[in-house]
């Protein structure tokens, strides 16, 4: 029975039921015994079952529709089938999504678009579980290492005592800036690139190579964090290595006397501390050519009529004034093909105006972060090759710290990778992510005895000399909610420096592993024993769902 057969059947129901109706109304009745002809009864509406539909389709407008008797019609995610030998089918929406139909048995499966898009999302599940697995592989080979070191190391075995990467961190007043050296990069090789600002002293790098004959584009990712701080403007004279000590003669002076600033003898851009004053010289009768030895005048003696060459100029940013006090020999620069000052000669002396400052840069700033490389092939997927994590600070380790008695407090950032899984009631993966974390350092390091009045220690036996804290705070670049926490419990080596432990993420017979190094004097002013003001170091921890690495800085607080 076709579609167009059950519309005339419902349009003669409806007539026979209208004559019925009017007949009563005019006295009228049936000839048969037993009251008027029966009225037709409509087909009842039948619930159609969704529960062939995989959830998570979108939901379905409102409408009604007919489906002939062995059709299908798609609605939405959803194809709606009739089923053959029967009567056509006729499909009703309601607002709130449920569906009815009269006529034929209809049945609803994942419409075409519907299923490719579930084909399309389960493949790129798998795909992502198979990374994030290659980057948990990666982490646990970083876990194994025993050599602390720096990013990207090709060494043998994947020890990272001896990394190939070199990072240099510095500040001016418009930010920082982070420098990555890749020893044996030709000329041409693709550079680190800053990504983005991860916030809180954090900075992802990115450096991506060509892709290979086989379509393979190798790619590093490097985040470092750093708590260095801008430079600060001081007074000329009290910058270290520039007090002010010639007179205006170039001789020699000290204390009051002291009015010019000798650079100090012939410098060569060839010496690295004789360039690193050089790179401070600026005047614009310095940068006249290129290429060139540039002759100035001094002060001849012999001759009165003659006059040191004076020029407007500044070093190390202070303004004031060059003068050549090199005598009947006068003074030279060298500059090379690019107008950079290559030399000075013997005999500059520069006189700071009044007031003036230099800035001095931060030189005690901590670092840490993490190295990866990656590898996509040509259809797209990822294999994590390498994960190196690095920590260090601008200023010396501690050395032996076995002088030193009470407790310290130290705080601060990490930076880090994750793999996260969510499994399934059978334990197999459902879905993995991957990614970058941040998260909040605190640690306690307890050193030697203190004794109180009685001369009876203060501190228990088995906390001295040691390491402990927390890393919590968790935070991922994918946003996956999370109760993370790392307990870390550690012995502090009193020759060296240095600690190392366990790292707990609170999975039983699955602990990781930690090591840190304390840098700053053990010693104040006056040689009395003093705590180092930084820890910085690397860990490793595995969770009920996932695993991560990392590394940390932190600073001594004042509780």
């Amino acid at each position: 029975m076709n579609g167009e057969h059950v519309k005339r059947m419902r349009l003669i129901a409806t007539l026979a039921a209208a004559a019925l109706s009017v007949a009563a109304c005019s006295g009228g009745g049936s000839s048969q015994t037993g009251g008027p002809d029966p009225m037709p009864v409509e087909p009842v509406p039948a619930n159609v079952s969704l529960a062939g539909v995989t959830p998570g389709y979108m939901a379905l407008a409102a409408g009604s529709f007919d489906i002939p008797a062995g059709g299908s019609r798609d609605h939405g995610d959803i194809t709606f089938a009739c089923a053959t030998g029967a009567d056509d089918c006729a499909v009703m929406v309601t607002a709130g999504g449920a569906v009815t139909a009269t006529g034929g048995t209809v049945t609803a499966m994942n419409s075409p678009a519907y299923q490719a898009r579930l084909d399309a999302a389960a493949a790129a599940g798998a795909a992502a579980i198979r990374a994030a697995m290659t980057k948990e592989s990666a982490i646990a080979a970083e876990a194994a290492q025993t050599a602390p070191g720096g990013a990207g190391d090709d060494g043998p075995g994947g020890a990272d005592a001896a990394p190939d990467h070199a990072i240099a961190i510095a500040r001016d007043r418009a930010g920082t800036t982070v420098a990555i050296t890749v020893a044996g990069a030709a000329a041409d090789d693709p550079a680190f690139t800053q990504a983005m600002d991860l916030g809180g002293g954090r900075t992802m790098h990115v450096r991506t190579m060509p892709a290979d004959g086989a379509g393979n584009v190798t790619e590093e990712v490097l985040v470092v964090g750093t708590d260095i701080e801008a430079p600060v403007a001081t007074p000329f004279a009290m910058v270290p290595g520039q007090a002010l000590n010639a007179d205006a003669a170039g001789a020699p002076a000290s204390g009051t006397d002291a009015v010019a600033f000798d650079p100090g003898g012939t410098l060569d851009r060839n010496d690295a501390g004789q360039a690193a004053v050089l790179a401070k010289v600026m005047s614009n009768a310095f940068a006249s050519g290129t290429g060139a030895e540039l002759q100035f005048d001094g002060d001849d003696p012999a001759d009165d009529a003659d006059a040191a060459f004076t020029t407007a100029g500044s070093y190390n940013g202070a303004t004031g004034t060059y003068t050549c006090a090199g005598g009947a020999a006068g003074c030279t620069v060298t500059l090379d093909a690019m107008g950079m000052l290559t030399a000075m000669s013997d005999g500059w002396i520069f006189t700071p105006d009044a007031g003036v400052t230099s800035d001095v840069p931060d030189g005690d700033y901590l670092h840490y972060g993490f190295w990866l490389q990656r590898t996509t092939d040509a259809m797209g997927a990822v294999t994590y090759d390498e994960v190196e994590t690095f920590a260090g600070s601008a200023v010396a380790a501690s050395g032996n710290v076995g002088s030193l008695t009470g407790s310290a407090t130290y705080r601060g950032g990490t930076a880090g990778v994750y793999v996260r899984n969510v499994y399934n009631p059978d334990g197999t993966i459902d879905r993995a992510t991957a990614g970058h974390f941040t998260a909040d350092a605190t640690l306690t390091a307890t050193f030697g005895q203190v004794v109180d009045a009685n001369n009876e220690g203060t501190i228990a036996p088995n906390l001295l000399y040691t390491l402990r804290g927390t890393i919590d705070g968790f935070r991922l670049s994918g946003g996956e909610a999370n109760t993370w926490s790392v307990a870390l419990q550690g012995d502090i080596t009193e020759s060296s420096g240095t600690a190392a432990g366990t790292a707990r993420g609170g999975v039983a017979g699955r602990d990781g592993s930690f090591d840190a190094t304390f840098h700053g004097p053990v010693t104040d002013a006056d040689s009395d024993p003093v705590q180092p003001h930084t820890v910085v170091g690397e860990f490793n921890a595995s969770f009920s769902d996932g695993a991560v690495a990392g590394a940390f800085g932190a600073r001594r607080t004042m509780e």
